[in-house]
């Protein structure tokens, strides 16, 4: 009790002089009155000077929050339109190239769009979608063979690239009298049948030879990496990396033989 007593006092006594300086800063009309209360009447508007300061600051902060937020989209939203010019750009060039060599003779040429590409590390198989092939076509990129036509299904088709083991390409050296064969491995690729004395330089381009009829002659097919002569042998151990880069690539075409009539 003297403790709820002694704070009401404590209370009389604040709010007694709060009114009490308020009545002398209405009725003084001098300077020096003036003066003395300045001190006073400062403190008292101090609190509400610092909480209008606060609301101000966190105004102010929600602000800039937002202003960055909306800065910070548009930025995504130009990154990303970017992104698909350069990515539109880029299968445009590839589309132009497919062009240049749809001049071969005696075949019919397909553009067809990479819609899948197989995780298997034997055999990278490509899904394309594309109409109108059959399966043995020869896949190429612009700057070389990829591989043939496996199965097709309605606008589908899958690609037995030349990693796979299961294929094996005719290949030469223009001007040569070379006939060998590139056989996929997986992750590179083997040239088998290369006599020691027609031994190939490391990087050195080995292209279709037309042997067989299945590949169209003078396609790029693998660039040399590697020759080790094998001692008792008549050929050399070689192994080689596809001359295109095609697995990067959105955009291949499909060389489906022209079959004369009778």
């Amino acid at each position: 009790m003297p403790l709820n007593r002694r704070r009401y006092q404590l209370w009389l006594i604040g709010g007694t002089l709060v009114a009490g300086l308020y009545v002398f800063s209405q009725l003084a009309t001098g300077s020096t009155p003036m003066l003395l209360m300045s001190p006073v009447l400062e403190a008292l508007h101090a609190p509400a000077n610092w909480w209008q300061s606060a609301t101000l600051w966190f105004s102010e902060r929600r602000q800039l929050q937002s202003d960055y937020m909306s800065y910070r989209i548009k930025v995504e939203q130009q990154a990303a339109l970017i992104q698909e010019a350069n990515s539109l750009r880029e299968e445009n060039r590839q589309l132009r190239n497919i062009l240049d060599i749809a001049g071969m003779p005696g075949y019919r040429w397909h553009a067809a769009k990479v819609r899948g590409r197989s995780p298997e590390s034997m055999s990278r198989r490509l899904v394309l979608e594309v109409n109108g092939v059959s399966r043995d076509d020869v896949i190429v990129s612009s700057e070389g063979l990829v591989g043939v036509v496996d199965s097709t299904m309605r606008d589908h088709a899958t690609v037995r690239t030349i990693f796979d083991a299961s294929l094996a390409v005719p290949v030469t050296i223009p001007g040569t009298a070379l006939a060998a064969l590139a056989r996929g491995q997986g992750n590179s690729i083997a040239i088998d049948f290369i006599p020691v004395q027609m031994a190939p330089r490391r990087g050195e381009v080995l292209f279709t030879s037309g042997a067989g009829g299945l590949f169209p002659p003078g396609i790029a097919v693998a660039r040399i990496t590697n020759v080790e002569p094998i001692a008792g042998r008549l050929f050399v151990q070689t192994t080689a990396e596809p001359a295109a880069h095609w697995q990067r690539d959105n955009w291949l075409a499909v060389a489906s033989q022209l079959h004369a009539g009778p």
